[in-house]
C-alpha cells in the first residue's frame, strides 16, 4: 500500500513532531543576558512589579538549559493540541495529523533567539484559546469553554503586547459560534481578569494601577510600525512569505469548497482566517518585535493542510517536504 503523506497516521506525526523540536531546542541560540531595554513595552521606573514579557526573559536568560527543556515541552503540547483539534472536528473531511508535524516545521524554522521562551508561551496560549474557542461553538451553554478561551486570551496579551489586535477574536467567536450575550459577559470577564489582576498587583506593589494601560498605548502611538519586520533575518522572511501564500491558497481552495465541510469545521476555518488576517497588523505595530512571527505557525498549522489534502499526491508529498526541509534549513542557517 502506497504511503499518502496527507494522511499522515498519529505515529509518524509525533515522531516527526519529536525529532524537529529535540533538532530545534538544540539548535537555537540562547546566548546573552536579557536586557529590559529590549523589551516591546518599557518597564523600567514605570512598573512596581515585573511584566510575564519581562520574567520569561529573565529566566531565559539566567536558564538556558531549563529555557530548552521547558520550550521542548511546549512545543510538544502545542503540537498535540492541534492535532487534536484538527481529528476531533474532523476539519479536513478525512483522517490526518497533518497539522501536528507541519506545527513542529513552522515553529523551528521561524523560531528566533530573543524572547524565544515568551514566543513559546505565547504560543501555547493562542493554542489553547482557539482549541477553546471551538469548543464553545455547542448546542448548549458554553459559559466554561469561553470563559477559559477568554482567560487564555487576556494571559496572552501579558505575555506578548503586540498581540494587541487579537482582542477582536472576542467578538469574532461570540457572533461566529452563536454565542448569547450572558456567555458574552462571562467571556469579557474571563479576557479582564488577568489584566486586572496585573493592574492590581501593580498597584499593591506601590505602582499605579492604571501605569499598565497607560504605559502600553504609549507604546503603541510612538515608534515605527516596520522595526519588526526589519529585524527579521533574510531566511526567515523567505519561509514568512512561504507560509502566507500557501495560506492564501488554502483560502482559495476552502472558499471553493467551503460547503463540503459541517457548520462546525467551517466556523472553525473561518475563525482561522480571521486569527491569519490579525496577526499581520500584530507583526506590523510599533510594539511587535520580530520574536512575534512565531504566532503564525498556529493558524498556519491549521489550515495548510486542507490545501495539502484536496491536491493530488505527488504534489503534496514535494510540498510537505519543501515545507519541512525549508524550515529547517532556515534553523541550522541561524
Amino acid at each position: 500500500m502506497k504511503f499518502n503523506i496527507a494522511r499522515q497516521p498519529l505515529v509518524p506525526a509525533f515522531l516527526t513532531l519529536a525529532a524537529i523540536t529535540a533538532l530545534a531546542m538544540w539548535k537555537v541560540p540562547l546566548t546573552g543576558e536579557f536586557n529590559p531595554e529590549n523589551l516591546a513595552i518599557p518597564t523600567h521606573g514605570v512598573f512596581a512589579v515585573k511584566t510575564l514579557e519581562e520574567l520569561l526573559g529573565e529566566f531565559q536568560g539566567a536558564f538556558p538549559g531549563w529555557t530548552r527543556a521547558i520550550g521542548a515541552l511546549l512545543m510538544l503540547f502545542t503540537g498535540m493540541s492541534l492535532g487534536r483539534l484538527t481529528l476531533r472536528y474532523n476539519l479536513y473531511s478525512v483522517g490526518t495529523c497533518l497539522a501536528i508535524p507541519l506545527y513542529a516545521a513552522f515553529t523551528a524554522g521561524l523560531a528566533l533567539e530573543g524572547g524565544l521562551l515568551q514566543m513559546l508561551v505565547a504560543n501555547t496560549l493562542l493554542a489553547l484559546s482557539v482549541k477553546n474557542f471551538a469548543r464553545s461553538f455547542c448546542n448548549g451553554y458554553a459559559f466554561d469553554a469561553l470563559f477559559r478561551a477568554s482567560l487564555y486570551l487576556g494571559i496572552l496579551l501579558l505575555t506578548a503586547p503586540a498581540a494587541l489586535p487579537l482582542v477582536a477574536l472576542l467578538p469574532l467567536a461570540i457572533i461566529l459560534f452563536h454565542r448569547t450575550l450572558r456567555e458574552s459577559v462571562v467571556a469579557l470577564a474571563g479576557f479582564l481578569l488577568p489584566i486586572l489582576a496585573f493592574g492590581y498587583v501593580n498597584w499593591g506593589a506601590g505602582g499605579d494601577f492604571t501605569a499598565p494601560f497607560e504605559q502600553a498605548v504609549e507604546a503603541f502611538t510612538n515608534g515605527s510600525a516596520l522595526e519588526a519586520a526589519r529585524a527579521i533575518p533574510i531566511p526567515n522572511l523567505i519561509l514568512l512569505g512561504a507560509l502566507l501564500l500557501l495560506d492564501l491558497l488554502a483560502l482559495f481552495f476552502f472558499l471553493a469548497d467551503s460547503y463540503a465541510a459541517g457548520n462546525k469545521p467551517r466556523a472553525i476555518f473561518i475563525f482561522q482566517i480571521f486569527l491569519l488576517i490579525l496577526l499581520i497588523p500584530t507583526l506590523l505595530n510599533p510594539v511587535s518585535t520580530s520574536g512575534e512571527i512565531l504566532l503564525l505557525a498556529v493558524p498556519s498549522a491549521i489550515l495548510i493542510p486542507f490545501l495539502l489534502v484536496r491536491i493530488h499526491r505527488l504534489p503534496t508529498l514535494i510540498l510537505y517536504l519543501l515545507l519541512t526541509l525549508g524550515s529547517l534549513s532556515t534553523l541550522l542557517l541561524q
